[in-house]
């Protein structure tokens, strides 16, 4: 996947409940942060500049393997 200026995404900020499993535990119910890709790194083409709406607006720097961030709709 090629991300690209103007997708929509979304990540998982904390969960509202949690399970354990033994010694594990096991987040249910996401809490989700959506935001627009401002701009792409261009050394590391999964590194992304994004701008969130939450609280006022904020900006988060996000690395898709590292965030787990996910496509939600492509833009431009």
């Amino acid at each position: 996947m090629t991300l690209k200026r103007g997708d929509l995404v979304r990540w998982v900020t904390d969960h509202k409940m949690y399970q354990s499993n033994g010694d594990v535990l096991i987040g249910l119910d996401p809490n989700y942060m959506y935001g627009i890709i401002m701009e792409v790194s261009k050394v590391d083409p999964n590194a992304v500049i994004v701008f969130s709406y939450k609280k006022g607006g904020k900006w988060e720097i996000l690395n898709l393997i590292h965030d787990d961030f996910e496509v939600l709709s492509g833009g431009v």
